[in-house]
């Protein structure tokens, strides 16, 4: 006698594209993962970069070659790694008057958000 039921062989339809949907499901996690990835990779670079030009600035003043008048902010524009780099930097008084304080924000565009604020403070050996 025959048998009546006979093996399945393969997958059905339903199996298939329920297999598809999580694998699809899998590479568009791995996809917005990446993505995400690089933008952080790019935020970070950008913000250690924008951390040189502050320091630069910053030691320019210490070393004299840079002068900033107490009055107003100064501004200017560097380059670094093929960019061009924004920067602003004020001087203020501390209640020592050997100290000053000195805080230098950079940005990608002259009107654009600032990527980092930096602040140092400066002791020159003579009272001016």
């Amino acid at each position: 006698m025959r048998n009546k039921f006979h093996t399945q062989q393969g997958l059905t339809l339903i199996e298939v594209l329920i297999a598809l949907m999580i694998v699809s499901i899998a590479f568009t996690a791995i996809i917005v993962s990446t993505s995400q990835n690089i933008r952080n990779t790019q935020y970070l670079q950008n913000k250690m970069i924008a951390n040189w030009v502050s320091l630069q600035i910053i030691n320019q003043v210490r070393d004299e070659v840079l002068t900033i008048p107490e009055s107003e902010p100064l501004t200017g524009e560097s380059e670094t790694l093929g960019q061009k780099w924004f920067w602003k930097a004020s001087l203020t008084p501390t209640p020592n008057p050997k100290i000053q304080k000195i805080a230098v924000s950079v940005a990608q565009s002259e009107q654009g958000k600032r990527i980092i604020n930096l602040t140092s403070y400066i002791y020159h050996e003579q009272q001016k």
